[in-house]
């Protein structure tokens, strides 16, 4: 044995125990890489999953996303199944494809309220996942057999209206002629939420958990243009907005369908807009109208759902904001309401839905808005969600009422309409001088922004010129159908860009 091989002998030992030790514990595990042409996969660690990152942005909006579902037929029909017979929307495990990186062991299951009960018939209800006693499936349902959406089918209950309540005219609404516009078989797109991290434990994609893939709502409509440009106007007028983009959607070999991807009002989206993400996010349910009950948190459990921090708080903080607005008198109102609520940003959120005529939110269907709890400033900020209704597709017209006085009247069973009557706060809020001074100012700063800057329509014809550009190789829209429902988008704008003109608020 020579000198140097002596001398060197230690560190030869210690290679080869190493390299030992390296094949019992990895062994034949394998490290997987997806790329595709258009993105590429890398992982890093968090918790016990990974965080899958890509080339391609999720929320680039200057191209259609690809999102494929790995989804056992009979897991499919389960989950649709499940759902029409019970109302319940339960999670099945998949592998999914974004934008070319492969994803293992993700949650999907079936998302939305009247959007969903448009699409599938069922569901027994708006109100979540409690079925009636006397919930019965839907007439021809079948276990096993995927549904197809009967020619002519509706929603089959729909919101009580008051007088600024209005159906669109004839011709106005971007669904046409009215407020649903409907759908053949080949064309219902039936919403979805895919959690990344239900059965993997801090696995994400670009950061996101949740990511929730949206149809047209309650009416079939083939631009689904609704939603991003509220959010763009939303965005405008400086007040959080989800981020969306459009992608071609479908299960395993199956033909693409044309969808919106949103991102969910959760903590990541806290993350983005706040100092302090460590506060309660509440979500609203349909009929929420901020009513002071009692002190029982029970009282409120249809109406708010309690999104974070489920194990270390609760109602409280929203509790005591309803009593101050159901108890205080009108001075105390006025002087305190900026204690317990950002003021400025939700004269904005009205404005937002007032003059893009969002009924399916606190104007109408007392839905589809988050109040998040900051504990560090005690105040409530309410926030934006799920408008594919705007732009009058869910009741208003091009002349609707900017002044947002008898927004929902009481009706049905008990004077409790389907979004429940006038909300507690819009109402005291709009009946006070200073706080509807500000709200006003709000208005013409939105539309300002959205319509008189032309930012909407431009918005549109680049989503337009991207659809076309797209379509002769994935055929994911009927081109004629588009065309019709842009040119519908753009007319209840200028519609609505001339009428609000002739307003008090904006001519003076």
């Amino acid at each position: 044995m020579s000198i140097n091989f002596r001398r060197n002998y230690p560190i030869i030992i210690l290679v080869i125990a190493l390299l030992s030790v390296l094949t019992f514990a990895i062994g034949d595990m394998r490290v997987i890489a997806y790329t595709s042409s258009n993105g590429t996969a890398t992982t890093t660690g968090e918790k016990n999953g990974f965080d899958y990152a890509n080339d391609v942005t999720l929320f680039d909006d200057t191209l259609v996303h690809e999102i494929q579902v790995l989804m056992d037929d009979e897991q499919y029909d389960e989950m649709v199944g499940t759902y029409q017979e019970t109302g319940l929307k339960e999670y099945f495990k998949v592998d999914v494809i974004i934008d070319g990186v492969r994803i293992n062991d993700v949650g999907i299951r079936l998302k939305g309220n009247a959007s969903l009960r448009t699409a599938l018939g069922g569901g027994m209800g708006f109100g979540g996942n409690n079925r009636p006693d006397n919930a019965q499936p839907p007439e021809g349902f079948v276990p096993g057999e995927r549904p197809q959406m009967p020619e002519g089918a509706v929603p089959a209950e729909m919101p009580q209206m008051g007088e600024n309540f209005q159906m669109p005219e004839a011709g106005q609404g971007p669904g046409g002629g009215g407020m649903r516009q409907e759908a053949s078989s080949d064309q219902v797109k039936i919403p979805f939420m895919i959690k990344l991290d239900e059965y993997v434990d801090g696995q994400t994609y670009q950061g996101y958990t949740n990511l929730s893939i949206r149809n047209y709502g309650t009416s079939y409509d083939e631009a689904l243009l609704q939603e991003p440009i509220t959010n763009l106007a939303a965005q405008l007028s400086g007040i959080p907005a989800t981020d969306t983009a459009y992608t071609g959607f479908r299960f395993n070999d199956e033909e693409e369908k044309f969808y919106v991807v949103s991102e969910l009002v959760n903590e990541e989206y806290l993350e983005k807009y706040f100092e302090n993400t460590d506060g309660i996010l509440y979500k609203a349910e349909v009929g929420s109208t901020l009513r002071y009950v009692d002190e029982d948190p029970s009282s409120y459990a249809d109406s708010f759902t309690q999104q974070t921090r489920v194990n270390d708080a609760d109602l409280l903080p929203l509790i005591n904001f309803m009593r101050f607005l159901d108890q205080s008198d009108d001075e105390t109102f006025e002087k305190e309401l900026p204690n317990y609520l950002d003021v400025d940003s939700f004269a904005s959120y009205l404005a937002v839905n007032a003059v893009v005529v969002n009924t399916d939110s606190m104007l109408g269907m007392n839905n589809n808005y988050y109040l998040y709890y900051d504990e560090e400033t005690e105040r409530f900020t309410i926030l934006m969600w799920d408008a594919n209704e705007s732009f009058g597709k869910l009741g208003g017209s091009t002349t609707y009422d900017i002044s947002l006085t008898n927004t929902q009247q009481n009706g049905g069973p008990g004077g409790r309409g389907m979004g429940g009557g006038q909300n507690a706060l819009l109402s005291r809020f709009m009946e006070n001088a200073t706080f509807k001074a500000l709200y006003e100012e709000k208005v013409r700063e939105v539309y300002e922004a959205a319509f008189a800057s032309n930012s909407m329509t431009e918005k549109i014809e680049e989503y337009s010129e991207l659809i076309h550009s797209v379509n002769d190789e994935r055929s994911l829209v009927d081109l004629d159908a588009y065309d019709q429902a842009v040119e519908k988008m753009l007319t209840f704008i200028s519609q609505r860009a001339a009428y609000l003109k002739t307003t008090e608020v904006i001519a003076k």
